[in-house]
Order: C-alpha cells, then sequence, then structure tokens
C-alpha cells in the first residue's frame, strides 16, 4: 500500500510536455493582455501569423524560435537563459559528499 502511494504521488506530481506548453501559452495570454494587445498586434509586432499567436497561446506545437521571439518581446529572454545557465551549472558541481 505504501509502494502505491508514492506511485499515485509521483504521477501526480509529474509535469508532462502538455503541462508546459499549456503554462507557456498562459504566459504569452497572460503577457499579451498585461500590454493590451490583442493576438493580431502582437503577431504583427514579431513579423508572424495570428493563427501561431493563437497556437501558442492553445498549448499547441510552437517552433523554439517563435517561442524566444515571444521570450523577446516580453523581456523575457534573459529569465529564460538565466534558468538554463543555473540548471547546467547545478549539473556540473560536483558532489564532496
Amino acid at each position: 500500500l505504501y509502494l502505491y502511494s508514492i506511485i499515485y504521488f509521483i504521477m501526480l506530481n509529474t509535469v508532462t510536455i502538455k503541462d508546459v506548453k499549456t503554462k507557456i501559452g498562459e504566459w504569452c495570454k497572460l503577457k499579451r493582455q498585461t500590454q493590451n494587445m490583442t493576438q493580431e498586434d502582437l503577431a504583427t509586432a514579431l513579423d508572424m501569423s495570428r493563427l501561431t499567436i493563437q497556437k501558442v497561446e492553445n498549448g499547441k506545437n510552437a517552433t523554439i524560435d517563435t517561442l524566444l521571439k515571444i521570450a523577446y518581446h516580453f523581456d523575457s529572454l534573459e529569465t529564460i537563459h538565466t534558468l538554463l545557465q543555473q540548471e547546467i551549472e547545478n549539473s556540473n558541481r560536483t558532489s564532496l559528499y
């Protein structure tokens, strides 16, 4: 029973690719709305189609370039870079124990 509880807990706390794509979409929509932009406004600013923005916001497949352009537009590119750099640094550290 204890093992099943652990497995159930792990299954509930596992982040999926779909979860991340959904969060990216929520983030994009929130940032866009915070700046009082329509999907069309953002698409025009990024030289892409409104449908591309709609797909991102709905958690559908998007290219890395599209996501990075959106992040750059909303001044979040450095945040992403910093997060990745920290992950790299944490991976390169060796335990002293």
